[in-house]
């Protein structure tokens, strides 16, 4: 047989009954397991008791003036408060409508008068061990749901990191190729045009070699805002990793001009608000999927790593001959 968790010592019964004889005999009986005992004479004092104080469990007899114990119950039954509390009715109506209309109010047990001893212990131990493993499995389910949703925020925190970049933010390479297919079918599908940019920092390798990686980091984390303030939440920015970044922007039109001089003004505005140890400085590779183009996202890619690398030599060749001009006149 099941043992209880609470002992006796620690369970509260509340008995109902406008008979002071049935009351002392029914204490008596219960105390004698050491049951904590409270009485009340009628419904009205019941229903303040156990809302007061709700006990383990109730005895309530039928048969009692103003309120008599179907009553009571409803109104017990009706309270978030005491609802949950079993109810074992007590009386000496032992027809079986009586007995069934207790159960359809809401009562778990039925006691006829007069009492048996052992019948009366037996079935209040019935009651709180049936009340006790209902709040075992409530409190499984619970933890079981607690459990669950832990995993289940546990496992959105892996697939975020995943497919984020722990140090910008943006989405990593896995992150950018997820997407960005996804997005690529979709713009191929509703013959949409769509725009690749190919971004890579200027100078980090001598910023990490001069100032330290940490000064480099903060170089990337420039970049990184620069970017999302450039485009759209809708836009997909990633960082391939080192100083190299993607975005995959879907366009209504053909017209892709306008993203470089954009970025381009909120990297000089960048470099003049922010006094520095370097001035960011980035190459761009920017290309375009038309409508009628049979061309793959890793293509398109590859098509705009080339732009980039012509737009760092064509920087190179300027400040190369920008030197050549200074030791001229130098000269």
């Amino acid at each position: 047989m099941a043992n209880l968790l609470k002992s006796a010592s620690e369970t509260n019964i509340l008995i109902v009954d406008d008979t002071p004889d049935n009351l002392r005999l029914l204490t008596k009986i219960l105390e004698s397991q050491d049951y904590i005992i409270r009485k009340s004479l009628n419904g009205r004092m019941a229903l303040q008791a156990a809302s007061r104080h709700p006990p383990d469990l109730i005895l309530l007899d039928i048969n009692m003036p103003e309120m008599n114990g179907y009553e009571v119950c409803q109104q017990l039954k009706a309270s978030k408060i005491t609802d949950q509390i079993p109810i074992i009715f007590i009386s000496a109506l032992d027809q079986i409508n009586n007995k069934v209309q207790a159960f359809e109010i809401g009562g778990q047990d039925y006691i006829t008068k007069p009492f048996q001893e052992l019948e009366v212990l037996i079935r209040v131990r019935n009651q709180l061990l049936i009340k006790q493993q209902h709040q075992q499995l409530i409190e499984q389910n619970q933890r079981l749901e607690y459990e669950v949703n832990e995993r289940l925020k546990a496992e959105a925190e892996v697939r975020e990191l995943s497919v984020t970049d722990e140090l910008t933010g943006l989405y990593n390479r896995r992150g950018f190729f997820w997407l960005a297919n996804q997005q690529f079918k979709i713009v191929q599908r509703i013959q949409m045009f769509c725009c690749l940019l190919f971004v890579d920092i200027d100078g980090l390798k001598q910023v990490n070699d001069s100032l330290g990686h940490e000064v480099g980091d903060r170089m990337i984390l420039d970049t990184a805002k620069l970017l999302k303030q450039t485009f759209r939440d809708s836009d997909i920015i990633a960082r391939l990793g080192g100083d190299e970044f993607l975005i995959l922007v879907p366009v209504e039109s053909g017209n892709t001009d306008e993203f470089y001089p954009r970025l381009q003004a909120n990297i000089d505005r960048f470099n003049q608000e922010h006094n520095h140890s370097y001035q960011l400085s980035i190459s761009v590779g920017v290309t375009q999927c038309a409508l009628n183009d049979n061309i793959s996202l890793e293509q398109l890619i590859e098509q705009a790593d080339k732009l980039m690398y012509e737009d760092k030599r064509a920087k190179r060749l300027v400040d190369k001959t920008k030197q050549a001009t200074q030791f001229t006149d130098i000269s």
